[in-house]
């Protein structure tokens, strides 16, 4: 088991290591957690509210995503019913390198955040409010829904976490169903439209002859294409070090073998600069060869297939 560095002080600019990364499931996590840390993981919510406070307790992030590192953040989501209840103690003390605490009052869905290294870990405490998670949900199913990228953030977060803790019936009794398809399918419309516009800029930047930009409005079309596809599998939020998704991540490699069209993805990501029009202008070709083909495999599933023909910018294409 690794433990965290005993070496040199630890703090939220220079964390420890850890071994949670390695944790392929929530029962290993727990067991790991109050082993490396000497307390049970689901008291990480005292911290911003007290005992008895009804709740829910995600981790989320990149350790259950499979994308975390020996020192990577330990993230937490903790649901609540009223920002009230929010405590964090001591929050009116200065921040440290040990723990860094501040409370939102502009955000309607997080109400306060808490940072804290806990032996030489980084652990992060989001508190989310219910009523504010079922109020996005409801505009998810109405038509023509708009998101905050927050709110994508928080609720892409909360579907692939992995359940730590809940006061007996919590999620039920609030009908919070955190893998339901509106997020998804709201995610990869949004992300497939936004590839298109991509593509359709860098075509004029070719006309223009900005090489470098075409090349970067390329590279982010094909982003944009993968991560509409990502949300097409559930996973609607990845954050900056998605790609580990094409690499090292837990179940990475069986994803490629099953659809081989993602490989195809990495050198269009990773284009090399050429001032030759000509070679620019093939480099967008197989970029649009590759959106038409990747909306395709997204259209293998039907509840997709029907948001991409319903959405007139991608029905065009």
């Amino acid at each position: 088991m690794t433990t965290p560095s005993t070496q040199s002080p630890s703090s939220l600019v220079s964390p420890g290591e850890h071994s949670f990364h390695r944790c392929e499931s929530v029962e290993d996590f727990r067991a790991q957690y109050e082993s490396t840390l000497g307390v049970p993981a689901w008291q990480v919510a005292d911290a911003v509210i007290a005992p008895e406070v009804p709740k829910a307790i995600f981790l989320t992030g990149s350790i259950p995503l499979g994308m975390a590192t020996s020192g990577s953040d330990v993230d937490f989501i903790v649901l609540i019913d009223d920002r009230s209840a929010l405590h964090l103690a001591g929050e009116r003390e200065t921040n440290t390198q040990q723990r860094i605490a501040f409370s939102n009052e502009a955000n309607p869905l997080i109400a306060g955040s808490m940072v804290s290294s806990i032996r030489g870990v980084a652990v992060e405490i989001q508190v989310a409010v219910v009523p504010a998670i079922q109020a996005v949900f409801k505009r998810l199913r109405s038509k023509g829904p708009e998101l905050a990228e927050s709110e994508i953030m928080t609720l892409g977060r909360l579907a692939t976490g992995w359940q730590v803790h809940q006061t007996p019936g919590y999620l039920s009794e609030r009908r919070l169903e955190f893998s339901s398809p509106p997020l998804h399918v709201y995610c990869s419309t949004r992300n497939f439209v936004t590839a298109l516009n991509y593509r359709q800029k860098a075509l004029k930047a070719l006309e223009l002859g900005d090489i470098p930009l075409v090349l970067h409005l390329g590279r982010s079309s094909v982003e944009m294409a993968c991560l509409s596809y990502f949300a097409s599998e559930g996973l609607s939020y990845l954050g900056a070090r998605w790609i580990a998704q094409l690499g090292y991540a837990r179940g990475a490699s069986e994803r490629l073998l099953r659809h081989p069209l993602l490989k195809q993805s990495i050198p269009l990501l990773f284009p090399a600069l050429d001032r030759e029009g000509t070679a620019a202008g093939e480099y967008l070709g197989s970029v649009s060869e590759y959106l038409t083909a990747m909306r395709k495999l997204i259209g293998q599933k039907m509840l997709f297939r029907i948001a991409f023909q319903a959405c007139p910018q991608i029905y065009a294409l």
